[in-house]
């Protein structure tokens, strides 16, 4: 197979989804951009990957892919330790990449300590948006300011730019007057799907933390005694919503409440359920409504990337507690609405999410600015 060109992924939270459970933390940026790495490497792209040391080899090529550790998450000295052992390592590491195109998804320090290497290496780099927040010129995610100063930086010097949703793109135009180009996020398909006419659990998946309301999914068990709720995900640094919600299922027999649950397990939760719930009021294009359509549930979120749900039928969308337990009360009610909205999921993300073509359609994205990196080192070698 001929080399289609070197992409190096910035992604310091990777390595976990490559560990095969052996590190356990994982989010969806994260499953997002390991299967966008791996069917990167099948399609003749050399990739590799920049991730944090959780004592892996420094070097060691897993599914195709090439991860070279940069830093420990804990070591060093507060305040000193962004410039070693985190800033040191991780610019040796990207450097060592030596690729034609970087890759970053999010805004801050990471993206723009990758874009910092692809102009030391007169390489492209491409910018991955993550969230909405990340497309607002205040960047209300970003504490420092640093961070915010290398986020505009990136934003407004990057060589291309990945939005996830039309609404993105549009935030793009008003924000930074810069164009996007829009392409999917990809998920795996089960090769069987849930009946979710069926009764089954009521799912939730994501991150126990304040901005992500699990609190909205333990207050609806309690609401709703007879029927069986399923929530797991990673507790984070505060645990206070972990707490929480273990608490809850303490009080609730029909709680279960679990924690981590490394990605290919997740096919097992959403096999027995017939309803997802998703409860954050902010995200990108999130991860976990791609993993449940894809299964075949319908959903009922709090968020509606560019008013798909409503559009194409895939559930309900809700803005508070009250209007969640009643949509939950409808669904509940009719087994005919459930497997319809399901089978009509699963359809949409075959059609506009599947790995083959969204790939197809990152790789051919790819493959015009590895050309023009090979143009311009061939012109200056020349010259």
């Amino acid at each position: 197979m001929i080399m289609r060109g070197r992409v190096c992924f910035h992604a310091v939270y990777l390595y976990p989804v490559f560990s095969s459970g052996v590190v356990e933390t994982a989010g969806g940026a994260e499953v997002q951009q390991a299967l966008l790495a791996r069917g990167l490497a099948r399609r003749g792209f050399e990739v590799s990957v920049v991730t944090c040391d959780y004592g892996q080899p420094s070097d060691v090529t897993v599914d195709g892919v090439r991860l070279l550790k940069s830093y420990s998450p804990n070591d060093g000295i507060p305040v000193l330790r962004f410039f070693h052992p985190r800033l040191s390592r991780t610019m040796r590491a990207l450097l060592k990449a030596d690729a034609d195109v970087y890759y970053a998804r999010g805004t801050g320090i990471y993206a723009g300590e990758a874009f910092e290497a692809s102009r030391w290496r007169r390489a492209a780099f491409v910018l991955g948006t993550a969230h909405d927040m990340d497309v607002m010129y205040r960047f209300p995610r970003l504490e420092k300011w640093r961070d915010r100063w290398w986020a505009r930086r990136v934003v407004g010097h990057a060589d291309a730019i990945v939005a996830q949703s039309e609404y993105q793109r549009a935030l793009y135009r008003s924000e930074f007057g810069r164009e996007s180009e829009l392409i999917p996020n990809l998920v795996e398909i089960p090769p069987t799907a849930v009946d979710s006419g069926n009764p089954g659990a009521i799912v939730w998946l994501g991150t126990y933390k304040e901005s992500k309301r699990p609190q909205w999914f333990t207050e609806l068990a309690r609401r709703f005694p007879q029927q069986r709720f399923v929530m797991c995900g990673m507790p984070t640094d505060s645990p206070g919503s972990w707490e929480a919600a273990q608490a809850v299922a303490r009080q609730c027999a029909n709680l279960e409440v679990r924690g981590f649950v490394e990605h290919d397990r997740i096919i097992e939760l959403l096999s027995r359920g017939m309803l997802f719930v998703h409860t954050s009021p902010a995200e990108g294009f999130p991860n976990t409504l791609l993993e449940a359509w894809a299964h075949g549930l319908p959903c009922i979120a709090s968020v509606d990337p560019d008013g798909i749900i409503r559009r194409e039928g895939l559930g309900e969308v809700v803005g508070s507690l009250d209007e969640l337990e009643g949509a939950v009360r409808r669904w509940l009610a009719d087994p005919v609405l459930r497997g319809a909205a399901g089978e009509r999921a699963r359809a949409y993300v075959k059609a506009r999410h599947s790995p083959d073509r969204v790939l197809e359609c990152f790789a051919a994205f790819l493959d015009r600015f590895v050309d023009q990196v090979r143009n311009r080192r061939m012109q200056r070698g020349k010259g």
